[in-house]
């Protein structure tokens, strides 16, 4: 209940202030702006803004930023947050609610508003560009608005999801930072090219923005295709595995779940994610008689089963992008005692990835069907979780995942 007050409290906040600064800078605005330059720029705002590329786990970057700077620089703050803000009525996911769209606004005004005039105050003055001389300004100037713009982000996303504000900067924003800052020079150019030649000048640059853009696509391409690999693998090990179809991201998502719960860094959740996906990728090289016995293995049986984690992490290692993290695929069968296989690690000598995708493991586990044993309830999965605390299982991690269970009343 306090995480949504503080959330709701935080969005009206935000919201009056960004209404209030427009409501200051905006009127003596107007009189020094052509009509047709104002709706010139607040279109191609728009359009920029209409074009968003979707990156992974929620990040949205757009080639905006530019044209906005570009308005600071040639009509001042009062503008440049007009043009924000106008900008945020558009580029949004189907069925966003009025409110989000409405501080969406009010944070891109803010951040325009402000950067504008920390500009004025370094020296700068709109409509005269001196790329030298104005060097510092402008560069503070656009630090000052992404900065703010990232910022606002990164305190909503962590209000609403109960994660660190600055935890969700470092690794949803801080990767996009360059992408950001190589868009500086570019928002020069647009208001040089303005003052000097007006309108006809500015649509030349149309297609390195469009380039801009192309690039933030290409990143996120990239991104889907090695999720869609990972999607691939995993539905390939199903089709071994008949009994245990869904499993992987059933484990996914508590294993994300638990991530959460003990503040994990988003970077961190999102490699659990990816492992807890592939924990089991080692049964592609298990034969299907051995995966599908209706009864229980043999000690032969089950010494081929205890393979799997090693040639899943070998498969994994494979991807440039898992290379490092495919030891929590390989210990994701350790015990906390240092009973486990396939290395006998114990304690914190195992990756807390591995930990934690255990207990999500071996919970699913109980709780599903097998050929040889009824699925055990929630109750008796959580009650067999606590008796091995400290034997097989991270006490921490069971802690955190008992306690998510009861605030979820026994669902995820």
């Amino acid at each position: 209940m306090g995480q949504q007050l503080a959330l709701k409290l935080y969005v009206g906040t935000v919201i009056i202030a960004g209404l209030a600064l427009l409501a200051w800078l905006i009127p003596p605005a107007l009189q020094e702006v052509s009509w047709l330059e104002l709706a010139f720029f607040i279109f191609f705002v728009m359009a920029a803004e209409g074009m968003p590329v979707y990156l992974p786990r929620e990040i949205i970057v757009s080639v905006s930023f530019c044209v906005i700077y570009a308005v600071l620089l040639i009509h001042g703050p009062g503008i440049g947050s007009l043009a924000a803000a106008a900008g945020a009525l558009v580029g949004n996911r189907p069925g966003t609610p009025w409110y989000r769209i409405l501080f969406n606004g009010a944070q891109l005004a803010l951040s325009a508003g402000l950067a504008g005039l920390v500009f004025q105050r370094l020296g700068g003055e709109p409509g005269y560009i001196d790329v030298v001389g104005d060097m510092v300004p402008i560069v503070v100037g656009a630090l000052v608005y992404f900065l703010l713009n990232s910022s606002f982000i990164a305190i909503v996303a962590g209000l609403s999801q109960g994660i660190s504000p600055l935890d969700i900067w470092i690794s949803r924003v801080g990767s996009v930072v360059v992408n950001y800052l190589v868009l500086i020079p570019l928002a020069v150019l647009i208001a040089i090219l303005y003052v000097r030649d007006g309108i006809p000048a500015v649509l030349l640059l149309v297609i390195p923005l469009a380039l801009a853009r192309f690039s933030f696509q290409q990143y996120t391409n990239m991104r889907n295709l090695c999720i869609q690999t990972i999607k691939a693998i995993v539905a390939a090990v199903d089709a071994k595995d008949s009994y245990t179809r869904g499993h992987s991201d059933r484990v996914r998502e508590m294993s994300v779940a638990i991530a959460r719960e003990l503040k994990l860094p988003e970077g961190e959740q999102e490699v659990i994610e990816y492992m807890a996906l592939l924990h089991d990728t080692g049964k592609i090289g298990v034969s299907e008689a051995i995966l599908n016995k209706p009864g229980r293995l043999t000690e032969e049986e089950y010494q081929v089963i205890k393979d799997h984690p090693v040639i899943g992490a070998r498969i994994v290692s494979e991807v440039d992008f898992f290379k490092k993290a495919s030891t929590i695929v390989r210990h994701h069968h350790e015990w906390y005692n240092g009973e486990g296989y396939p290395d006998g690690l114990q304690g914190e000598e195992i990756s807390l990835g591995a930990r934690i995708i255990a207990v999500a493991d071996a919970f699913d586990a109980m709780t599903s069907e097998r050929p040889y044993r009824r699925a055990r309830s929630v109750e008796e999965a959580l009650a067999e979780l606590k008796a091995n605390v400290g034997k097989q299982f991270d006490p921490r991690v069971v802690e955190a995942f008992v306690r998510l269970m009861q605030r979820r009343g026994g669902r995820l």
